[in-house]
């Protein structure tokens, strides 16, 4: 197989090369700040007037264009999306236009970002819901196999399917400011 441009696919060099070939990128895109991870490249543009957030937005999307063009990068559309974070408060939201390479990019109030579910209104109740699902699964998983495996599997899933998801979960509700967010020990 000849392979005239890129890796092949699983490649052991993929990651390492996607690295090297995006490192500067963030260098090129001015009025904006991306997060890249992996092969995931968020970038977040901000303004408080709807008119000013459109040029911007025009002028950062033209710049990632020709970035992503001149290295010869593709994009998936299907796995791009625009989020506007915003309060619930607002009722007629004015959404900027976001193309790129003559399509319309569509708006999402949900999605995905380094293994959190993010809204539009930074509101915790969808992540903390498939959160809730994921350990109840698992919890669900460990007392099936209990009497079946061995302790020592048994710990081998509890560690990988719920001690993984945990720690987020902590942080979430014992992390952060606030009534909810202090533990009270007992004096023993």
């Amino acid at each position: 197989m000849e392979i005239k441009q890129g890796v092949p696919k699983a490649s052991v060099l993929s990651p390492l090369l996607l690295l090297l070939y995006t490192n500067y990128l963030p260098v090129n895109i001015h009025d904006a700040n991306l997060v890249t991870f992996a092969d995931d490249i968020n970038v977040l543009i901000s303004d408080s007037d709807v008119r000013s957030l459109q040029v911007k937005t025009d002028r950062v999307v033209t710049e990632l264009e020709a970035w992503f063009n001149r290295n010869d990068f593709v994009i998936n559309a299907g796995q791009t999306g625009v989020m506007l974070f915003h309060n619930r408060q607002t009722h007629f939201l004015v959404k900027p236009l976001v193309t790129f390479n003559k399509m319309t990019v569509d708006y999402t109030a949900e999605i995905k970002f380094l293994g959190i579910q993010i809204t539009d209104t930074l509101k915790w109740h969808s992540h903390i819901q498939l959160l809730a699902s994921k350990l109840s699964k698992a919890a669900f998983m460990i007392k099936s196999l209990k009497e079946i495996l061995s302790p020592h599997l048994i710990r081998n899933i509890y560690f990988t399917k719920i001690s993984l998801t945990s720690p987020v979960w902590y942080i979430i509700f014992f992390g952060v400011g606030g009534a909810r967010g202090r533990i009270k020990y007992k004096n023993t």
